[in-house]
């Protein structure tokens, strides 16, 4: 599949209700409400930086509607950085398990088994990012 609405409804029949929530199927408001987010922050994200691949995934936890979580994805995705996503929204049964992993319910939070290293923060994870795999 290849287009959103396209997979937006499969999944919703297949694992949601069947219908496709009014914010999700009105095409024309969505793609409003997209370009709004990204408007304080033209092109971030959408650009190639040269970096040194990780041999493991990284793993984040975040959820989308978080601008901190935003500033990460648009950073692991300019430096072509592959990444497991653990989706931690609010209401979600991982919540849990997340508090008890990371200490406590804060996002983004990142982890590199290639160099063993979890943290918290945006600012912090992507400065370790560019630190760890950007080639300058």
């Amino acid at each position: 599949m290849y287009e959103s609405d396209d997979i937006n409804r499969y999944l919703f029949k297949q694992y949601g209700t069947g219908s496709v929530p009014f914010m999700l199927s009105a095409v024309p408001l969505t793609m409003l409400m997209v370009s709004l987010a990204s408007l304080t922050r033209p092109g971030r994200g959408s650009f190639y930086r040269k970096s040194n691949p990780p041999d493991q995934l990284l793993e984040l936890y975040s959820y989308e509607g978080s601008p901190f979580c935003r500033l990460v994805r648009e950073t692991l995705s300019e430096l072509e950085i592959p990444y497991l996503l653990h989706n931690i929204a609010q209401g979600s049964p991982r919540r849990e398990a997340f508090v008890a992993r990371a200490g406590k319910m804060m996002v983004p939070y990142l982890v590199d088994p290639n160099t063993q290293t979890s943290m918290f923060e945006s600012a912090d994870i992507v400065a370790y990012l560019k630190q760890t795999y950007a080639v300058d």
